[in-house]
């Protein structure tokens, strides 16, 4: 029996690196091509990354942000980088610059910045791997991985955003309190997830109901469950401490036009973007002079259409995984989707939501469980990889995606 584990173990690890090499591979090599093939946006700011890429084409839009943050710390001139911005994973990119010495710069933090990314990805595959594993069988599994790894969005997974260290550290929390039995460890992992996003506090949720599912085995242990919001609770004292202000990292988000909205609000005003972002794919301008510039604009400024589709898709197929994913899942999933609803901009209701499902890993455990019906599933997965690469070439020559 033990024998028979430790070999399904060894197959689930070698599983995973080959799913994050090819993935990884295919990303970074298209990646580098399109930004040399499609013209870069008029919106270039400060990394010089064409005609071939280099790795500082990762580290556009809220990269540059938490490359910045690396390289100066919050609030601080010319870059001014917001509170908004949690701290660890630029704290891991300047930490790792100045122990491996050589100069602190922009363009180091940035290849820092995508490594720790890399880095951390395969854990975070791994951790979902086994939880679905656990949960179900080794084939869903496999489609969980497979559906994550090629998601239309996932290319941020190797960007300097904070998606692959949040996941690999709220996965392996999940996994620690579902299949190791570890609450502390959990706990821990689950701070240190509170202090890459606020979104990490959801995680309370699935702890507390592991640890009342368990408590003949946790009891005491209970108290460990403090541990959980810990990384932000120590931000937002830092905040305090230096600027006044321990929510600054939520009220400063209004330098974006962000705001609270209820969903009725939001369903409205999405539907309106969308329609309008629609226009822009059938815009007579562009069919009469076609370029691929001018598809890339279009495609890119048709994002609102984007958010409210993805945002759609993952709540049906969330809800219609509620029969399959516990309950401690598939409200940790629902909790991470629905603040896209409910904090946008006025302009863009639903921003930022195919970047945000991301996260969410037991969506992908339920798409896992199409992979019985593997020509379903493979037809899905083809999909989705040429739509990545789509968005992959519009994020790379700065565009905004997500």
């Amino acid at each position: 029996m033990e024998y028979l584990k430790e070999t399904t173990k060894r197959e689930g690890i070698t599983f995973v690196l080959l799913v994050y090499g090819a993935s990884r591979l295919l990303y970074l090599a298209a990646g580098s091509v399109l930004a040399g093939v499609v013209p870069i946006s008029r919106f270039q700011t400060v990394t010089m990354d064409v005609p071939f890429g280099r790795m500082g084409l990762w580290s556009h839009w809220d990269g540059e942000h938490y490359v910045a943050l690396a390289a100066g710390g919050y609030l601080r001139p010319p870059e001014q980088v917001s509170p908004a911005f949690f701290p660890l994973y630029p704290l891991l990119m300047r930490s790792f610059a100045e122990l491996f010495g050589g100069p602190v710069s922009w363009g180091a933090l940035s290849v820092w910045g995508t490594l720790i990314s890399l880095i951390a990805l395969p854990f975070a595959l791994f951790f979902v791997y086994r939880i679905a594993e656990d949960g179900w069988d080794t084939g869903v599994a496999r489609g969980a991985v497979l559906a994550l790894a090629l998601f239309p969005t996932t290319f941020f997974l190797n960007a300097a955003y904070t998606e692959s260290l949040f996941l690999a550290l709220s996965a392996g929390s999940l996994w620690a309190a579902r299949v190791r039995k570890d609450l502390l460890l959990a706990c821990l992992l689950a701070g240190l997830a509170t202090a890459t996003r606020n979104v990490g506090v959801f995680l309370l949720a699935p702890l507390a109901y592991e640890w009342f599912r368990n408590r003949d085995l946790y009891n005491w242990r209970g108290v460990y469950l403090a541990l959980a919001p810990s990384g932000l609770a120590a931000y937002a004292t830092y905040l305090w401490l230096r600027f006044g202000d321990p929510l600054l990292f939520y009220t400063d988000q209004q330098k974006w036009g962000r705001e609270p909205a209820g969903p009725l609000a939001t369903a409205a005003r999405a539907w309106q973007s969308a329609v309008e972002g629609s226009g822009r794919l059938l815009d007579p301008a562009l069919w009469s002079n076609p370029s691929l510039a001018g598809f890339a604009d279009h495609l890119s400024q048709a994002r609102d259409l984007y958010n409210l589709l993805f945002f759609v898709f993952a709540l049906a197929v969330l809800l219609a995984g509620l029969r399959d994913l516990p309950p401690d899942l598939a409200l940790y999933a629902f909790l991470l989707v629905l603040p896209a609803a409910l904090f946008g901009t006025p302009q863009s209701p639903l921003m930022g939501a195919p970047r945000y499902v991301l996260v969410a890993f037991p969506l992908f455990i339920v798409l896992g469980l199409l992979a019985k019906n593997r020509p379903v599933f493979l037809a899905g997965l083809a999909f989705s990889t040429l739509l990545s690469l789509v968005f992959c070439a519009l994020f790379v020559t700065w565009r905004f995606v997500a």
